[in-house]
């Protein structure tokens, strides 16, 4: 692990006074989005998307770099995006907590170091982390509570090496999960939430508390693309057609509609499931503590205002579930009309949540 690298990429927040775009880079496209203050609210400066054709980026590894340095060029030419906090693909991060014994704080660092490869699958001479400190211990027998978020060295490099050869300025690299629950989750609030974060092509699970993430995991094989193909497959019809019978009807009208109760139930039976499994996951490390328990869900992605699909889960999980608002921590909407629908800036979670380390907490 080069402790420089992460320096440099990760940086303490001494930039958070400067301008700066919040930059989401993801398989199938690239979003920016940029606040700026106005009195205690912060208004979207600029925003938009740039698609990045199949194959430049899979799974979060970049597959095609120098394609992938002519689209961020393009966008710093067209959009003016020359500053940037850029995102990280989860797919790619490992985010844990877990307990260490009691030692100084000097000690701590080499630690985790010398037992990441217990909690990540990635050797700790290929892992760039960082480590935050929820609880120190009170006496020499307690443990500190830390969570360490850890990626591979090769992953940041290509991402870093890819925005500087575009000539845009990196001020910092960050997890996707972090940047999420930045943007949906009340700065001092205290609940430990669910965040769902549904895509077109994935799906993943973050579990925070304010600003924090304590853990997070990608599931590849469930995405709104599912359910858009079981339409078009079922019901016969062309690729456009299903995706609008998805966005616009989705589980609403899927009783009355068995064709169509057919091709959405099987995905979005699985993605209870798999919110089911997160839960339980979540309480085997917690112990069931009433205070950290999961006390609401979520959505996020572009896929999240699939119709019923919040009340659906809330039914079936018996907790709260509700869509996320990417407005939580701008104070923009006591000024201002949002510059984009509700459903579209569901999309711009993670771009948010990045312009959002320039706003004071």
């Amino acid at each position: 692990m080069t402790r420089g690298l992460f320096n440099k990429l990760f940086p303490t927040p001494k930039y958070l006074e400067m301008p700066a775009v919040g930059l989401d880079i993801s398989d199938q496209s690239v979003k920016y989005l940029e606040l700026t203050p106005k009195g205690d609210a912060h208004l979207v400066k600029k925003f938009g998307e740039k698609e990045i054709p199949l194959g430049i980026i899979e799974s979060g590894k970049i597959k095609d770099q120098k394609k992938l340095e002519e689209i961020l060029r393009a966008l710093k030419v067209e959009r003016g995006v020359k500053r940037v906090f850029a995102s990280l693909p989860e797919e790619e991060a490992f985010i844990v907590r877990i307990p260490m014994p009691a030692m100084s704080l000097t000690e701590l660092r080499g630690a985790i170091e010398l037992g990441l490869e217990e909690h990540v699958p990635i050797p700790a001479k290929d892992a760039v982390f960082d480590y935050e400190i929820l609880k120190q211990p009170q006496s020499d027998t307690d443990t500190f509570d830390v969570v360490v978020s850890v990626m591979p060295v090769a992953t940041v490099a290509s991402y870093s090496n890819a925005l500087k050869n575009a000539g845009i300025e990196l001020l910092a690299l960050e997890i996707e999960a972090q940047a999420i629950a930045r943007a949906l989750t009340p700065f001092h609030a205290r609940e430990t939430t669910l965040v769902v974060d549904f895509g077109k092509t994935r799906t993943s699970f973050l579990v925070t508390s304010g600003h924090k993430t304590f853990s997070s995991s990608t599931v590849n094989n469930i995405g709104g693309e599912d359910i858009t193909k079981a339409i078009q497959k079922n019901l016969k019809v062309d690729y456009a057609t299903a995706e609008k019978i998805k966005i616009t009807k989705g589980l609403l009208h899927s009783r009355r509609d068995k064709e169509l109760l057919f091709s959405v139930i099987p995905v979005v039976s699985i993605l209870k499931d798999e919110v089911a499994k997160q839960f339980s996951f979540w309480e085997s490390k917690t112990g069931s503590h009433e205070k950290e328990k999961i006390e609401r869900v979520v959505l996020a992605g572009g896929q999240a205002t699939l119709p019923g699909l919040a009340e659906y889960l809330a039914l079936s999980l018996g907790v709260p579930v509700e869509l996320g608002n990417v407005w939580t921590n701008t104070r923009l909407m006591e000024v201002t009309l949002p510059p984009m629908t509700f459903n579209q800036s569901l999309r711009y979670a993670t771009a948010m949540g990045l312009a959002l380390r320039n706003v004071p907490r």
